[in-house]
């Protein structure tokens, strides 16, 4: 049995807001690695918290509730979350949740970012 590897999160931060790059499972076991991280971004009014999706293989219903904690913890700061390179899996999760609707979509982090100052 393969076994799925640990979820990794890699930080960075420029002018423009913060990056968070995910990689792995987005699950109940995601979990700590990710509200840690959450709680080290700082934002300005106007910023923007990116979630690099792009590696993220797999998202249940703990990983939705990341996510929307991810946004309270954008819109907490005055700045707004985007969300990039879903993979098919993950896309359907956030359609059946409707938080396609919530959240801004991108293909990647660089168009994620292009309309901040």
């Amino acid at each position: 049995m393969i076994q799925p590897r640990p979820l990794t999160v890699d930080h960075t931060s420029d002018r423009r807001g913060t990056l968070l790059t995910l990689c792995g499972e987005l699950d109940y076991e995601a979990t700590g690695c990710v509200q840690e991280a959450l709680r080290h971004v700082r934002l300005s009014a106007g910023e923007r918290l990116v979630l690099d999706l792009s590696a993220v293989t797999f998202c249940d219903s703990n990983g939705v509730t990341l996510l929307v904690g991810a946004h309270r913890t954008a819109r907490a700061q005055d700045a707004d979350l985007a969300v990039t390179g879903l993979l098919p899996p993950v896309a359907k999760v956030l359609r059946i949740t409707g938080l396609d609707t919530v959240l801004a979509v991108y293909g990647t982090p660089e168009e994620a970012f292009a309309d901040v100052p």
